[in-house]
């Protein structure tokens, strides 16, 4: 029988997973439904919640695994070990890919303004996050376990982070320099709509880079000898399901058109 605080702390990470789980569905369904994304933004932004939502699940599956076989030692499931840790680094890839598919927009905003989407880059950077998922996966499945890959996603996380204020600036600064005339004005209209959903995702990716550190920074602990197992797991797992549950909703919250639609679907029926 394992200790009863091990149970609590077990209890915690579930608690806190479940909540970010029951938050995570009306805000994909508020993505789903928001109306006036860019055909390739709507994609990358919910294929990221789909895999968040994913991820939540491996862990709900987890938990519920070790509280059937009193899994609380030091052991590791490795079906759910891979399928987490890949998740993870689904979501932080596709992140990247979304402010990069931002940034193009504004760097072309007439030509892109005219497509509904573009089907090549979507699948590269879809591709892409899929290689890097299944490179995490079977490093897991190895039993490498490489500091530098932490540093890579913190590299991912902070080049995101810095792209995104990025394009907010030169937006600014394009938005300004292009004339009013009546051919000009979809251009105009275009980068608008990016500078605004672009400022709304920063504070969605700056609190996504707070909490994956939170998360990775108990595991290093961990290693050093530092931190206990069960310690480790509680930071590591609740770490994991805030970020899901924050990011989006920080960004439904900062959207005005999300905003709205999600009081539409989910408020004003109440």
């Amino acid at each position: 029988m394992a200790p009863a605080a091990d149970y609590i702390f077990l209890s915690i990470e579930t608690f806190v997973n479940t909540i970010s789980q029951l938050v995570m569905v009306p805000c994909l369904l508020t993505l789903l439904q928001t109306q006036g994304m860019h055909g390739n933004c709507k994609i990358l932004i919910v294929t990221s919640t789909v895999a968040q939502l994913l991820l939540l699940c491996v862990q709900s599956a987890l938990f519920a695994y070790d509280f059937a076989f009193e899994n609380l030692i030091q052991t590791t499931v490795k079906i759910f070990e891979m399928a987490q840790n890949g998740l993870f680094v689904m979501s932080s890839c596709l992140s990247l890919g979304l402010v990069l598919e931002r940034s193009y927009a504004v760097w072309n905003a007439a030509e892109y303004e005219e497509s509904a989407y573009n089907s090549i880059a979507i699948t590269l950077i879809i591709c892409v996050s899929a290689f890097s998922t299944l490179m995490k996966t079977y490093a897991v499945y190895l039993d490498v376990f490489d500091v530098g890959s932490i540093f890579v996603v913190y590299a991912v996380e902070g080049v995101t982070l810095l792209l995104s204020t990025f394009v907010i600036i030169y937006a600014r600064c394009k938005s300004d320099t292009i004339p009013y005339g009546e051919s000009r004005l979809k251009t105009k209209y275009q980068i608008k709509e990016v500078l605004n959903f672009s400022v709304a995702v920063l504070p969605s990716v700056l609190l996504s880079v707070v909490f994956h550190t939170l998360s990775l920074v108990p595991s290093l602990m961990f290693i050093e000898g530092i931190l206990s197992y069960d310690i480790c797991c509680l930071f590591y797992f609740s770490a994991h399901s805030l970020n899901c549950m924050v990011t989006k909703l920080t960004l439904v919250a900062c959207h005005k058109s999300m905003r709205q639609r999600f009081q539409l679907l989910f408020v004003a029926r109440v």
